[in-house]
């Protein structure tokens, strides 16, 4: 007889992967099965009508789902999206948006870059770019987690539709949390992954695509396991993955999204900020200083400076560590930080407890 086991809850306050509910977990024991019957390709449709319920796109979009890492939806839009005679203009205000321009260099699809890493978006500036007619797509990072940069979602959707250029939007640590409606938008495509602000377990991204992007996706596709439209085509052909997918992952992602849909993506987003708040009073009254200015701060992640005086971040990392806390260095070039996520199944008491071990290490 199996036993329940109530494991010990930690809070991770990296950027995903979260937090998870015991709920969750549990959801990944289940009775093995393969993943070639229709009994476990419903549950990949149930998963991927999840997503698009998040995303309000139920009528407009379609979706994409691998068995991958957050990046893995990355290069799957990119190589998929942009064809040979297409030109992308990129966003690379932070290390996702260089990432995505590594990945189309590495393929050889033509791109530029536009903006230095920790700037603000200015949609102005992109207007004026993409009025030139020189670019058919555009790839911007929603939530730029190595600095907690909250770019223009819907400013810059507005002048895509204005300038007949295609959107690609990285909601990597923002979809589920921060309300969007892609129908809306009118986005024409976007990715994200299973645990970030769905909170399900690493190990299955997924590329989110307007209908109309069809055509252009199955004429597109130049890779081989990252092909959008065949992953898509053959759910809906075969009710299968064309390769296999992390089965128990699986089953827990779509608890994950039911847990997401009984709370709620408002009363969500709320939670975040409120935990947000918490933290950045808590950390600014310690005398920790954000590297953004309060205005650009996504209120899913706080970047803070570590320029406070005989701090050790390495030996701070590991006193939190020690009572179940988890912190993450940062990834800004020339400029020395640590980061603080709430992305996860986290509340107003797991953030009291965080402040009250960072002000019992600093008395």
């Amino acid at each position: 007889m199996l036993h329940k086991k109530e494991l010990d809850r930690k809070i991770l306050l990296n950027p995903g992967p979260a937090t998870t509910s015991q709920r969750v977990k549990e959801a990944q024991l289940v009775s093995d099965i393969c993943p070639r019957e229709k009994e476990f390709g419903q549950v990949m449709h149930d998963i991927c009508d999840g997503i698009l319920k998040v995303g309000s796109a139920q009528d407009t979009h379609r979706v994409a789902i691998f068995g991958a890492s957050g990046t893995g939806a990355m290069e799957a839009c990119m190589v998929s999206a942009i064809g040979k005679d297409d030109h992308v203009l990129i966003i690379t205000n932070g290390a996702y948006g260089i990432r995505i321009k590594a990945i189309c260099d590495g393929y050889g699809l033509k791109n530029t870059s536009m903006f230095e890493f920790g700037d603000y978006p200015e949609p102005a500036k992109i207007r004026e770019a993409l009025a030139s007619g020189e670019y058919t797509h555009l790839a911007m990072v929603h939530h730029e987690t190595s600095t907690g940069m909250m770019d223009p979602l819907e400013e810059v959707a507005e002048i895509c539709k204005e300038t007949d250029v295609k959107y690609i939007v990285d909601a990597m640590s923002s979809f589920g949390a921060y309300p969007m409606n892609l129908a809306e938008l009118e986005i024409d495509y976007l990715f994200s992954s299973s645990n970030k602000c769905i909170h399900g377990m690493a190990g299955l991204s997924f590329v989110i695509f307007h209908k109309d992007r069809s055509d252009d996706l199955k004429s597109n596709g130049t890779g081989f396991y990252f092909d959008v439209y065949k992953q898509w085509d053959n759910l809906q052909k075969k009710d299968q993955l064309r390769f296999t997918p992390p089965v128990q992952t699986s089953y827990a992602f779509l608890e994950a999204i039911k847990e997401h849909e009984e709370e709620g993506l408002e009363n969500r987003w709320k939670r975040y900020q409120a935990n947000w708040q918490k933290l950045y009073d808590g950390f600014t009254a310690l005398g920790f200083t954000p590297f953004l200015p309060l205005e650009q701060e996504s209120k899913i992640l706080l970047a803070l400076n570590l320029d406070k005086p005989g701090l050790d971040f390495n030996d701070f990392h590991d006193y939190l560590y020690e009572h179940g806390i988890t912190i993450y260095p940062g990834v800004i070039p020339e400029s020395k930080t640590f980061r603080v996520a709430v992305i996860g199944d986290l509340y107003e008491e797991d953030m009291d407890y965080v402040m009250e071990k960072v002000q019992a290490y600093f008395k």
